[in-house]
């Protein structure tokens, strides 16, 4: 939890760095909720009973995923995302 001093605490001090808080809460949930798809697509992929179209299209839905949390979460410069290799 982030704390702060201020000479004095009036409600609207108080309420901005509540929403900031509940930002950064938000944020961090979706980013974990993309790494565990990531995560389990990756599983996927890498099944030895899937053909080699289906591994390729796991790949490219990671691809995208991987673009979308960092274009969206962490605000990185855009990059083709379907040009990358996987990481």
């Amino acid at each position: 939890m982030i704390t702060q001093s201020f000479e004095c605490a009036t409600p609207a001090k108080l309420g901005i760095i509540e929403r900031e808080v509940r930002s950064m809460k938000k944020r961090a949930a979706k980013r974990q909720y993309i790494d565990i798809r990531i995560q389990t697509l990756k599983e996927e992929r890498d099944n030895p009973h899937n053909s080699e179209i289906d591994s390729e299209w796991y790949n490219r839905i990671i691809q995208e995923l991987t673009w979308a949390r960092d274009i969206l979460l962490e605000e990185k410069e855009p990059t083709n995302c379907y040009m990358e290799k996987e990481s």
